[in-house]
């Protein structure tokens, strides 16, 4: 028997290694399970911690100052910028950039705050480069940052990454200290998914140390 398809929403931040590993985690499920469908949502964490209410990441020029830091490794928008213009593509050219993106910013600390070290992830997975640099310099891209948090805030109340959603009354944010193991990928993902679909009254679970 086939599995139920399960739908989920997720909002991330290239910046963030939690995001990395849900990602890698999900991409367990999803090849040993089957059914699982994702739609990957942005969601800055540079403007969700920003300290002045007027300061926009979509409406910062390319050589703004990250809020995370003051250092140019932390700025996020060329990838946010980056994978939109791989979306306008296709949705699998959209999902190999953000796995490789993630994988480069992770496992081999890639600096994505220089415009040239996320055009080499695009020219990297195979995108047309001809149509991705036209699109990555088109501003009018950046509004999907603003559409997605909005929506998170207005919505789920998202406050970090990733924050995984089922429906409008269900989302889960979900912190990983490492990617579960293969044989457990499966099982874990169908008991989370079970408790906070099936009982609204789980508010929230903690481990009191770090």
């Amino acid at each position: 028997m086939a599995p139920q398809p399960i739908a989920l929403t997720v909002y991330f931040d290239f910046l963030c290694p939690f995001v990395n590993r849900l990602s890698l985690w999900f991409d367990q499920v999803e090849k040993q399970r089957g059914g699982l469908s994702v739609t990957w949502k942005y969601f800055s964490l540079e403007q969700i911690n920003a300290p002045d209410e007027d300061w926009c990441l979509w409406e910062q020029p390319e050589d703004y100052t990250s809020l995370i830091g003051g250092s140019p490794e932390y700025r996020g928008l060329f990838a946010f910028w980056g994978a939109e213009a791989a979306r306008q593509q296709s949705t699998t050219a959209f999902e190999q950039f953000r796995r490789a993106l993630l994988h480069a910013r992770h496992s081999e600390e890639l600096d994505f705050g220089l415009r040239v070290n996320v055009r080499g992830i695009a020219a990297q997975v195979g995108l047309d480069m001809t149509r991705f640099d036209t699109d990555f310099t088109d501003r009018r891209l950046l509004d999907v940052i603003r559409r997605d948090f909005e929506e998170a805030r207005n919505q789920y109340k998202v406050f970090g990454v990733p924050t995984i959603c089922d429906d409008a009354d269900n989302a889960m944010y979900l912190k990983l200290t490492q990617v579960p193991p293969a044989n457990d990928a499966v099982p874990f993902f169908d008991e989370l998914h079970r408790s906070f679909t099936n009982r609204p009254w789980l508010a929230e679970i903690k481990r009191p140390g770090p």
